[in-house]
């Protein structure tokens, strides 16, 4: 029998790592650790190279009813059905969310994918996160909220 959890799991096993409160420190440093903690979790996925990575974004978005700025880290896993063929991917997601002001606009946005078979091992991906300038900007703000939840595409 696998130690591997099942994809469905995911969500709730990511919030278990915060357990209901808002991280704290700088928030940048606050996604990788979380992103360090999740990563030791394994899932049941297929070995497809892009069956279980990271995304790491920031930026304006404008589905909420206020103007506001996003920083998140994204694991993606991939979800099979019982023929073991691809159905969709869950994106468990951490997220703060802060009104949008002109330093965050102007900040603009910034995506960037880690996968296991890209050949930079995860945690100097997440080293080089860390050193991205946003944390610089975000640091001492109040986030308006931190949500931990799952997408399905």
């Amino acid at each position: 029998m696998s130690n591997k959890h099942q994809v469905g799991e995911a969500v709730d096993i990511a919030r278990s790592l915060v357990g209901g409160e808002v991280p704290v420190g700088p928030p940048v440093l606050a996604l990788i650790e979380l992103a360090r903690g999740f990563a030791a979790t394994e899932f049941d996925v297929p070995d497809d190279r892009d069956a279980d990575g990271y995304l790491f974004q920031y930026g304006k978005v404008s589905w909420f009813p206020e103007p506001t700025f996003v920083l998140n880290v994204v694991r993606q896993l991939e979800v099979v059905g019982t023929d073991g063929e691809h159905e969709s991917y869950s994106q468990v997601q951490f997220e703060y969310r802060y009104s949008l002001d002109g330093e965050l606009e102007a900040a603009g946005s910034h995506s960037e994918w880690w996968f296991p078979g890209d050949g930079t091992p995860f945690d100097s991906w997440l080293d080089s996160v860390s050193r991205s300038p946003i944390g610089d900007l975000l640091e001492g703000r109040e986030p308006r909220e931190f949500l931990i939840w799952e997408d399905q595409s």
